[in-house]
């Protein structure tokens, strides 16, 4: 009877144990939620709707950063071009503005905008970006496929930081990496962190299957690399990026995974910025301006966290001895950044039958291909719009960027099929 008693006890101090855990964490929910309902209140009045995008103001007199390729528009060479300084965007709630683009920085996907004749706007603060971890929490504020728009209320997403300073394969070199839902029109707004502070610019998102929507892996230009242009930025026009001529690092497999971690300076050529700052051969690069560099890529992550002409200084190993190198850092020429025509990845020609737009050939291993466009098929839109020959194909091809995805309908014997094919640099 005693040890029945004991039983009962312990599973009833376990069950009130467990309640208490239960009650702590439901707390705990309770807090975090009211803190992010608090933060989105403070930061999305200072939400911007800018044509199909997003965009936040950063001051009370009307100064806001967007995407360029938000505020650029694409020409028939497939040129992104900030060609209309001139535009008209509105806060959240609906209140409409003129405001004007002021400077812009393609190879890092920014834009900073000047809403005319303001003062006393909602705006949020700059936070510190190199200081996010992994496993933060962050807000996503955006007009995802223009939902937002409908009532000029955007939507607002919860997530985590994935990862911070990632080489992102989606043309950008250092940015920060999140699971918050992220999707086409959320180009352009702010990540926050739970606090309110911006954290970056969403810009760009990992996509599978030819489908644009959210895989759960999103970048964010960091609010320390825009920091580091915004003088130029304010400046107006074209600003650019940083590089270091006449140092080669290495990029194998065997010397990226070398014992010692860093970039490895393979060559230096005789003559350059690199070996005037004082660079050698076999040096081991460690840290840009306090940032640890654990291989080649991440050195030129660094890099172009600054604008051409900065100077950094840069902590090598050489042999036993750590040396610190200041370098002014070179211009990006202004070619560099120029934009490939796009292609289809298929060449077609007008049918015989004049049936329509017939396809002659599929090139290898382009997405065309991938999707399974054969040669034969008829071609009978492009984009949503018909297609009546293959001149006016070409013409509505040569409006998109490279690597935008399009709808395409084909019709293959009597069946009528919907592909989305992304479009690839013109070889």
């Amino acid at each position: 009877m005693k040890l029945n008693r004991f039983i009962f006890a312990a599973l009833f101090a376990a069950v009130l144990a467990a309640r208490a855990v239960a009650d702590e964490n439901s707390v705990a929910a309770a807090r975090i939620e009211k803190q992010i309902r608090e933060t989105c209140d403070k930061v999305v009045p200072a939400f911007v709707f800018i044509g199909g995008g997003s965009g936040v103001v950063i001051s009370s007199d009307g100064w806001f950063l967007t995407n360029f390729h938000v505020a650029a528009t694409p020409k028939m060479n497939g040129a992104m071009v900030l060609d209309r300084l001139d535009q008209t965007c509105n806060l959240a709630g609906g209140h409409f503005y003129r405001c004007e683009f002021v400077g812009y920085d393609p190879v890092g996907d920014i834009c900073l905008g000047k809403i005319k004749d303001a003062h006393d706007l909602p705006y949020v603060e700059l936070g510190d970006s190199d200081v996010v971890k992994s496993g933060e929490a962050c807000i996503a504020v955006g007009n995802p496929f223009m939902l937002g728009s409908m009532d000029y209320h955007p939507t607002v997403t919860f997530g985590t930081v994935s990862a911070n300073h990632v080489n992102a394969n989606a043309g950008y070199t250092d940015v920060i990496q999140t699971d918050a839902a992220v999707n086409p029109g959320n180009s352009g707004g702010p990540l926050f962190s739970v606090d309110g502070k911006l954290l970056g610019i969403n810009g760009r998102i990992n996509t599978r299957f030819g489908n644009r929507v959210n895989s759960g892996i999103g970048y964010a230009i960091p609010v320390n690399q825009i920091k580091n242009f915004m003088r130029d930025l304010k400046k107006g026009g074209y600003v650019r990026h940083a590089l270091l001529n006449g140092l080669q690092g290495a990029q194998n497999w065997a010397d990226l995974h070398a014992e010692a971690e860093g970039a490895v300076v393979k060559s230096i050529t005789a003559g350059s910025n690199a070996e005037k700052a004082g660079f050698k051969k076999d040096d081991l690069i460690v840290e840009v301006e306090g940032h640890t560099v654990h291989n080649y890529w991440r050195f030129l992550g660094a890099l172009g966290a600054y604008p051409g002409g900065s100077e950094i200084e840069v902590k090598v190993k050489r042999g036993a001895e750590t040396v610190d190198i200041k370098v002014t850092l070179d211009k990006m020429p202004k070619h560099a950044m120029a934009k490939t025509k796009p292609d289809l990845g298929a060449t077609f020609e007008n049918a015989e039958d004049g049936s329509g737009i017939k396809v002659t050939k599929v090139r290898a291993k382009t997405d065309a291909a991938l999707k399974g466009l054969k040669s034969g098929d008829v071609i009978l839109k492009f984009n949503g719009q018909a297609v009546q020959d293959a001149e006016s194909l070409q013409l509505a091809i040569s409006k998109f960027p490279t690597w935008k995805t399009i709808p395409v309908v084909i019709k293959r014997g009597e069946v009528e099929l919907d592909i989305e094919i992304k479009l690839e640099p013109k070889k």
